[in-house]
């Protein structure tokens, strides 16, 4: 089977990553962390967002049959490739760890208050391996088929929703200094780290015309989508949204009436299930490329076993509920960004300049040899 990615699928894929893991908790935390100002928190981080996209993407065009682990490999050495692997190893189990979080908290609240993590690992973990094991292909096929129907659900629950927003006081965005503002879109730094598959999966890409600017402005649109969603959650909960750690469903199930009592969003509950479905795919996906090229192992049962047990683990014995993770997300994991947006990117960028004075050296000696 083709294991190629298309561009398009690319492109859901990345507008998938920009809408999983800040549907649910994500609002609450910044509202904890900054109240007023949170819209521009979310602003910020996503212009940084889409200044990775576009160095991801023109590291594809330029080296389009090579991952970063085998660029890395051949410019700084396999040891530094392996150690980069492992801590983006580290990033993509907490991601898939916070998932799971979200997906059981949002469960609980929403659909069923006695289910637990241990049963939503089971159900959950098969499903994903399940996907794994068909192949790179069959998972982004299934990414590509289910994003249309994502985002009509997304945007049918939000219009469904019969919201009256207060629009008054705008300028209160405004109230927070930029010591505060800076200081929370680094606390938040970890829930941005997106499109990182494009590192792992680069070389399965395939190069196709407009590609780099099909999937900017695609995931431009989304970005435009889930921050009117953010405009509408904190203009409608302000103060108090902080509380609300299921956001997506705290906003289509409000009602503004006092004692009128909101019922399960039928359409907003299957887009989220399905949303964290396949992109929980995607993660074990790369996880078990970056298990392949670190140990050398290309056996696909060898991978999805040791990470499924090793997920078990650490999400029973260390992220075992959605506070605890972020909390040490907010404290910790932060410093994922120094290799995520610092160590990859000027890795990228002196390569991009390397290339380009080699190219110039190579043009101006075949005019030196021509004139002769």
């Amino acid at each position: 089977m083709d294991n190629n990615i298309t561009s398009r699928q690319t492109a859901c894929i990345c507008c998938l990553s920009v809408l999983v893991l800040k549907l649910v908790a994500l609002p609450s935390v910044i509202s904890r962390l900054i109240s007023t100002s949170a819209v521009i928190v979310v602003a910020i981080m996503f212009c940084i967002e889409l200044i990775m996209l576009y160095i991801f993407l023109t590291a594809k065009q330029k080296y389009p049959n090579m991952s970063l682990f085998e660029l890395m490999c051949k410019f700084v050495g396999k040891i530094i490739a392996k150690i980069v692997y492992i801590f983006l190893a580290i990033i993509f189990i907490c991601k898939l760890s916070l998932l799971l979080n979200e997906g059981v908290v949002y469960i609980k609240n929403i659909v069923d208050e006695d289910f637990n993590l241990i049963l939503f690992l089971f159900t959950f973990l098969p499903v994903i391996t399940a996907l794994v094991y068909s192949g790179v292909r069959s998972t982004t096929l299934t990414c590509e088929f289910g994003f249309v129907f994502i985002i009509i659900g997304l945007i049918s629950s939000l219009f469904l929703a019969k919201i009256d927003i207060d629009f008054g006081e705008i300028g209160a965005v405004f109230s927070n200094s930029i010591k505060s503002i800076l200081t929370t879109c680094f606390e938040t730094s970890f829930w941005f780290t997106d499109f990182l598959f494009i590192l792992i999966l680069g070389d399965r890409i395939k190069q196709q015309k407009n590609m780099k600017k099909n999937v900017i402005l695609s995931v431009v649109a989304i970005e435009v989508l889930v921050a009117i969603f953010y405009i509408i959650y904190f203009r409608l909960f302000k103060q108090t949204g902080y509380i609300h750690e299921t956001a997506i469903a705290d906003i289509t199930q409000y009602k503004k009436n006092i004692g009128n009592v909101g019922n399960v969003d039928i359409i907003e509950t299957l887009v989220y299930l399905f949303t964290i479905f396949l992109y929980g795919s995607i993660y074990l996906t790369c996880l078990c490329n970056i298990f392949a090229k670190v140990t050398n192992d290309n056996n696909i049962l060898h991978s999805l076993i040791f990470m499924n047990l090793l997920i078990v683990i650490i999400q029973y014995f260390v992220f075992y509920n959605l506070e605890i993770f972020t909390n040490f997300a907010i404290q910790y994991l932060k410093y994922s960004t120094i290799l995520v947006w610092g160590i990859i990117p000027i890795f990228y960028i002196l390569l991009f300049i390397f290339d380009r004075r080699r190219h110039v050296k190579i043009y101006k000696r075949k005019i030196s040899s021509n004139q002769t």
